[in-house]
């Protein structure tokens, strides 16, 4: 299971990465949706614990505060609702809550998962080189 969650936030970095080549024209707006969407990833599997596992709701939720900061933060970088790249962002958000509702489905979506992406947000931290494009 560690190795599936390890492999997804993998994957959600690499994902970021792909799906904004169009934006590469501007470095500042290739960072910013690259950290669109790995907040993204954080925020719809806290989400999903939220729903699905009980026992790690309030720790989910808890979590779920520290993201908002850097939300708040990139929403404006990125010019709010008009921005360029919102679409972007939309399109990757999709096709990681696809990624997602298919774990679930399979029966992967575990409160041993849940507790990782918590312990990400709670102790270990978010990656700070990531996120030095918002700040």
């Amino acid at each position: 299971m560690k190795t599936r969650l390890s492999a997804m936030i993998a994957a959600a970095i690499l994902t970021a990465g792909t799906v904004c080549a169009a934006a590469q024209a501007n470095t500042q707006d290739y960072k910013l949706v690259t950290v669109a969407g790995y907040l993204n990833f954080y925020l719809l599997n806290l989400n999903a614990c939220q729903d699905f596992h009980p026992s790690v709701r309030q720790s989910a939720y808890d979590a779920e505060k520290n993201l908002y900061p850097y939300l708040d933060k990139l929403y404006s970088k990125m010019g709010g609702e008009k921005g360029a790249n919102q679409q972007m962002v939309s399109d990757i958000v999709m096709k990681r809550r696809n990624m997602l509702n298919a774990q679930i489905a399979e029966g992967d979506f575990t409160v041993e998962h849940c507790q990782a992406v918590v312990k990400i947000l709670t102790e270990d931290g978010l990656d700070k080189t990531l996120l030095s494009a918002v700040e």
